[in-house]
């Protein structure tokens, strides 16, 4: 019987990170749940408990080098260690480059990018006595981008350089770093354009209908791709960027 793991996964109250959550929950893993959304977070925590799982809700900004000290500390005093670190929180706002103020382009960076980094940074020593994993959350804009989105390109295109960069260095420790490249995946993020349509019913089928594949993705397409970069059936893959778009990034709009 392989032994239970314990993944961190950052903005894991919600979308993506809940979906990642719950898969590894199904596997019998072990998972903390770090988040600034306390009401979600704490729900998140106890339906997993009251399913049976082991879960820990732990409040956190990534952009607070403290906070995210703290963090690892309270993870690895619940659990015990730490074998996987999924790096998603993330945030987005729509502006022409041009119009971006400089608050919004730091909180863009510093949650998406910086927090990556300390989080990475700070359980870096406790991933490497498991030789663990590290799955940072990208996105197809980091490739190929609509309008008004430039600050979040950005971030997102460094995660990728990140986590080849990472790769080397930590590839003498066991440690493998790998990124998830997510296409349109119904979440908050997507809800938020959604509650501007007058029948986001249908703006989800439009959506669907431009994908290859005919559909919106979900959030647990994304996480059974982090589950797989995280475990050994993935042991030679390190420095890899995993697109998962639905053959979006592969349709040549003419």
């Amino acid at each position: 019987m392989t032994q239970s793991r314990v993944a961190l996964i950052t903005g894991g109250a919600y979308g993506i990170g809940r979906g990642v959550a719950q898969e590894f929950v199904q596997h019998g893993d072990a998972v903390v749940i770090a988040d600034r959304d306390t009401e979600r977070g704490t729900a998140l925590e106890s339906a997993i408990q009251n399913a049976g799982g082991k879960a820990k809700f732990i409040a956190v900004d990534v952009r607070s080098e403290e906070q995210v000290q703290t963090l690892i500390q309270q993870a690895v005093k619940a659990f015990g260690k730490i074998d996987v670190l999924c790096n998603n929180a993330g945030i987005e706002h729509y502006r022409n480059a041009n119009e971006y103020t400089i608050d919004e382009w730091n909180a863009i960076a510093e949650t998406n990018l910086r927090g990556a980094f300390l989080c990475t940074k700070y359980a870096y020593p406790h991933l490497k006595k498991t030789r663990g994993s590290i799955v940072h959350i990208s996105s197809v804009q980091a490739f190929a981008n609509e309008r008004q989105i430039s600050a979040y390109a950005a971030s997102k295109a460094g995660l990728l350089g990140l986590t080849r960069a990472m790769s080397l260095d930590f590839a003498g420790d066991g440690v493998r770093v790998n990124a998830v490249c997510p296409g349109a995946i119904q979440t908050g993020m997507m809800e938020a354009f959604l509650k501007n349509q007058s029948d986001p019913e249908e703006a989800v089928q439009k959506i669907g209908r431009s994908i290859p594949l005919g559909r919106v993705g979900q959030p647990e397409d994304i996480a059974q791709a982090v589950y797989f970069l995280s475990s050994v059936a993935a042991s030679y893959i390190t420095g890899a960027t995993l697109v998962v778009d639905g053959g979006l990034l592969s349709r040549l709009s003419l």
